[in-house]
């Protein structure tokens, strides 16, 4: 069963990992392309901590929350709760 445990969180862990990763080179594509074409590409925020977060917390190892720390290195999620005001703020008026 622990073995389960280690497949399943380390999957879960490293593709988390690998959208986070994902996300900066979106980032990185889309402020060079902007200034040629002008089209972005559109992000995906929270997923990527979301995975990384349920994937560490199913290892069996001791839970850090330092793992959170995710949330704030994720570009696009740091993009979307940082326009949440505003886009609530929209949608009240």
């Amino acid at each position: 069963m622990e073995v389960l445990r280690y497949l399943l969180g380390g999957a879960l862990l490293l593709f988390g990992a690998f959208v986070v990763v994902t996300n900066y080179a979106r980032q990185i594509s889309n402020i060079r392309k902007s200034k040629m074409s002008g089209r972005w590409s559109s992000p995906v925020p929270i997923v990527g901590p979301l995975l990384f977060i349920v994937g560490y917390a199913a290892l069996p190892v001791e839970f850090s929350k330092w793992v959170f720390l995710v949330i704030v290195i994720d570009p696009d999620t740091v993009i979307t709760v940082l326009a949440l005001p505003s886009l609530v703020k929209a949608l009240r008026e």
